[in-house]
């Protein structure tokens, strides 16, 4: 996968020569360090990061110009990843991502806890993040965009999540 990733950065360079380019790097891995530091030689612009909290995704960037992003299922999430690269490494998020409950993959919810944060509890939870993102921004100076992902089929899904102050959407396949 290390080798990988140099090749598909070369891939998707020659489709969007001007774009801007990531990796989802799933803390989870046993070589994630490895993964995260081959995404920044290979020249990646973003390194979105979940599947655990990407507690040394500061470190492993550190001065390579790489944005970083954690994902994010609960306002507890964001505050305890959000405050811990601030108190340790003087940095905040580039951009977060907010992964629900409806998202598939590695959710950061127990199975018995996935109903307790369905629809309209978590828009509640989505707000209680919004403003944890907002007092980071705040307190560094510049704005950070919150994407949302999980239960985005239409535009009409996509019109509520901007509606709720959301400022993107993550669509995977469904």
């Amino acid at each position: 996968n290390r080798r990988a990733i140099q090749k598909e950065m070369e891939k998707a360079r020659k489709i969007s020569p001007d774009g801007i380019i990531g990796f989802n790097i799933m803390t989870a891995l046993k070589d994630y360090a490895q993964h995260v530091k081959a995404a920044v030689q290979a020249g990646a612009n973003l390194i979105i990061s979940g599947a655990g909290l990407p507690t040394e995704l500061p470190a492993l960037t550190q001065e390579s110009g790489t944005k970083i992003a954690p994902i994010v299922s609960t306002d507890r999430s964001a505050q305890i990843i959000l405050k811990y690269w601030d108190r340790k490494y003087n940095r905040t998020a580039d951009l977060v991502v907010i992964e629900g409950p409806l998202a598939g993959g590695h959710l950061g919810f127990k199975k018995e806890e996935v109903k307790a944060y369905m629809g309209e509890a978590y828009k509640a939870e989505i707000q209680k993040i919004l403003r944890t993102v907002r007092c980071y921004a705040e307190k560094y100076g510049r704005y950070i965009p919150v994407v949302t992902a999980g239960g985005i089929y239409d535009s009409a899904d996509v019109k509520e999540a901007l509606a709720d102050g959301i400022d993107g959407v993550q669509i995977a396949t469904r």
